[in-house]
């Protein structure tokens, strides 16, 4: 029994473009949450190989405190933003 399916070059197209784009997106998301490590704090979590210590009181390392200090001065800035927006509004409802 012969079966004849008929446009199979076309149906074949089709199966072996949706492999070829399963494939990409398979290798672009190592590599687009490799690119967003830094800037994405969901992602940098993930990579992260933990082990503490067991020693609550450890001390931080140059780079975690350069980190400690960027945070201070972010939550600084924003603190000052906030009260400039809080300011605005309220001159502006009087």
């Amino acid at each position: 029994m012969i079966i004849v399916v008929g446009k199979w070059k076309e149906k074949v197209a089709k199966i072996v473009a949706v492999v070829i784009v399963v494939a990409l997106f398979a290798a672009a998301i190592p590599m687009v949450s490799g690119l967003i490590y830094d800037k994405v704090p969901v992602f940098s979590g993930w990579f992260a190989d933990e082990h503490p210590s067991g020693n609550p009181m450890r001390v931080n390392n140059d780079a975690d405190g350069q980190k400690l200090q960027q945070e201070k001065v972010f939550n600084e800035q924003m603190d000052r933003f906030v009260v400039k927006v809080q300011n605005f509004y309220y001159q502006e409802k009087e």
